[in-house]
């Protein structure tokens, strides 16, 4: 091999002279390796640079498929029965050694991408019970959207049914307040009473006074006279009576004003309207209390002046006994002429007088009053036991307390919102995967009767789940109760909300308040009474649709004429003999789906931590170390690696460096959730 040499001079060889190379000793080659070690070194370095790269996404992706195996292991019970997926994990340290486990494969069969793990740290860990629930609705949400359920209601109207309900709790509040109003004025109409038939007596002790005197009987006149005295004394303390429950009632009244013009925000223009009138009729009847009280007042002081009269005429009457009694007789004298003796005693007596009310009052029925009034009494005394169906037991399974997730402190009510259509996919949710009273063994035989099956018992757990989740109790009992009286409450205020607008019913009403006032004419009398008859009537049909709701029927958000139930013969009835009948048909909607109405109107904080303490407690049945707090839900881990140089971990690049720490650090972040 021959080339031209330029710019090398030899004392052998002269410019231009051809050369053989062999003939050289090597100079040249010392050149080319240093240019080809540097080439090489480029070379490596560029291929490091690339292995590193890929060293980063190798390790990525390995992070990634390790927390995918991690989140693999969902608690499959927790799936299997209430499609929730979440991880269970006690501690950190659990959860990093779990995800090592799955990582280090990865790391042992690396190749090109040699690495070690040095240090797995969580930086994120969300659980079920954390921030609020939010993390345990946003499970739900996801599996319902792509579930198969079908809603009770459809989502356009759930806007319109959470205004019914406020304006049906709005219109209960109001009617029950001016419910006791009207037992007020009734109570102030019996004062009044009080007062006539003392009056009454009066003037019957006023007449055997006279009876006396006429038959010149002045001991039986002093005994009769001394008991119109007493007579006349209570006359103060019933005056007194009266002018205590007029200005309790007055009271009542103002401050009743104020918590309507509150609710009244809750209702519509025409419901607002309706009680407008009928708040007016209260204030109208206190009006007229005030005209008349007037002349109530002035019987005590007339009292006084009737006693003073009394004593004086007594006395008198005295004075002509003891001239009779120290008349001498003579022979010639036919004794002493008692009429003329006798005459200005009666004349005197007979200037006394007796007062009566001048108004109308009262109430002239007072039977078919109190058995209205029993309705009310009934609710009071015992509530459940008037709307369970007959021959169904009540379960007396109790919540066990041991850390539920609703103790721990988080549950907070109002923490955060929810929107309605968000808030009622989760109702539907619960009625998927939670039981309730009718839902838990209500059952229909061949004979059509009603039997009850209880379902878990005792130290079982609760059987009521839903109602829980409204109540919040630690018994069944106790939150069944609690989802009974909402119930009413709102059907109370639908009912209400129906009678003020049906004309028939209301005139009903005001015929029977005739009767029990014993008024002629609408007074304002009448209508407080006709507010009451149509108060206690919303609560009787109230009372039939909730024990119709608990024995399988079905209740119509607003009742009409034609699936109105309860007469008011039939009202009477129901207070006279302490029974309720059962309501409710064909149409409308279910028990449960009252339920969810309940729901839809309570915290979504408070329903969720609930619901979480029912998962609890129904797992623990077969895994007694299960807690939600341990539902892992999103995790993010920082994994600290360690790498390895595979080109520059030369001999030469030691000895000329003097490094033998061949590793590079890396940070490689994963985060997963459900």
């Amino acid at each position: 091999m021959t080339m031209w040499v330029i710019h090398y001079t030899d004392k052998r060889v002269q410019k231009g002279d051809r050369v053989n190379m062999r003939e050289l000793k090597g100079q040249v080659t010392i050149f080319i390796s240093m240019v080809m070690m540097c080439i090489f070194a480029l070379f490596c370095g560029l291929l490091e640079s690339a292995r590193t790269a890929g060293s980063r996404w190798y390790l990525q992706t390995i992070v990634s498929s390790s927390l995918d195996s991690v989140f693999s292991q969902y608690h499959r019970q927790l799936w299997d029965s209430y499609r929730l997926l979440f991880a269970e994990y006690e501690t950190e340290e659990e959860m990093e050694a779990d995800f090592a486990g799955f990582l280090q494969p990865y790391l042992d069969e690396s190749g090109w991408y040699p690495a070690e793990l040095e240090e797995v740290t969580v930086e994120e860990w969300l659980k079920a019970t954390d921030d609020y629930g939010i993390y345990l609705e946003k499970e739900i949400l996801d599996y319902m959207k792509y579930g198969i359920w079908e809603m009770d209601f459809k989502i356009d109207d759930i806007n319109g049914l959470w205004e019914n309900t406020k304006e049906a709790g709005a219109v209960k509040e109001i009617a029950e307040t001016y419910r006791e109003h009207a037992k007020d004025a009734l109570k102030l109409e019996k004062a009044l009473e009080a007062i006539s038939e003392s009056q009454k007596k009066q003037m019957e002790k006023k007449q055997k006074c006279l009876s006396c005197l006429k038959n010149y009987n002045g001991f039986g006149f002093q005994r009769a006279a001394k008991e119109l005295i007493r007579e006349l004394k209570r006359m103060p303390g019933l005056v007194k009576e009266y002018e205590k429950q007029a200005d309790r009632l007055t009271k009542k009244l103002g401050e009743s004003r104020k918590v309507f013009n509150d609710e009244k925000e809750n209702c519509t223009s025409p419901v607002n309207d309706q009680l407008e009138r009928e708040v007016e009729q209260f204030e109208s009847y206190i009006s007229q209390d005030g005209q008349r009280r007037k002349e109530i007042e002035e019987l005590e002081t007339k009292s006084y002046e009737q006693i003073q009269h009394i004593e004086d005429v007594m006395e008198e009457a005295e004075e002509m006994e003891r001239i009779i009694d120290e008349w001498e007789d003579d022979e010639d004298d036919d004794g002493p002429d008692l009429r003329a003796l006798w005459s200005p005693v009666i004349y005197h007596f007979e200037q006394l007088k007796i007062y009566s009310i001048s108004f109308s009052h009262g109430v002239k029925d007072k039977k078919t009053e109190g058995w209205l009034k029993q309705i009310q009494k009934m609710c009071q005394s015992g509530l459940l036991n008037l709307v369970i169906p007959d021959g169904v037991n009540v379960s007396d399974g109790m919540m066990e307390t041991k850390e539920l997730p609703s103790e721990s402190g988080n549950m907070t009510p109002k923490a955060r919102e929810i929107s309605l259509t968000d808030h009622w996919i989760v109702n539907e949710y619960c009625g998927k995967f939670f039981r309730s009273f009718p839902t838990n063994g209500l059952e229909e035989s061949q004979s059509g009767e009603i039997t009850f099956e209880p379902g878990v018992k005792g130290d079982d757990g609760l059987s009521y789940e839903l109602e829980y989740m409204i109540g919040g109790k630690k018994l069944d009992e106790e939150n069944l109760t609690s989802v009974v009286s909402r119930l009413l409450v709102i059907r109370e205020g639908l009912n209400m909300i129906h009678i003020l607008s049906d004309s028939k019913k209301r005139q009903e009403a005001q015929n029977l308040a005739f009767l029990i006032t014993g008024v002629a004419g609408l007074t304002p009398l009448v209508f407080l009474t006709t507010f009451f008859i149509m108060s206690i009537w919303a609560l009787g049909e109230s009372l039939m649709d909730v024990r119709g709701l608990l024995a399988g029927k079905k209740v119509v958000i607003w009742k009409s004429a034609k699936n109105w139930t309860l007469t008011l013969d039939s009202l009477v009835t129901m207070g006279r003999e302490g029974q309720i009948g059962t309501g409710g048909g064909d149409e409308g909607f279910s028990y449960v789906s009252w339920l969810k109405l309940l729901l839809l109107m309570d915290e979504i904080v408070s329903q969720e931590y609930r619901m979480m303490d029912l998962i609890q407690m129904n797992i623990c049945r077969k895994q007694s170390s299960f807690r939600m707090r341990r539902g892992t839900y999103q995790i993010r881990l920082k994994n600290h690696l360690i790498g390895k140089h595979v080109f520059f971990s030369l001999g030469l690049m030691e000895r000329q460096t003097g490094n033998k720490d061949h590793t590079y650090p890396i940070e490689v972040v994963g985060e997963r959730k459900y």
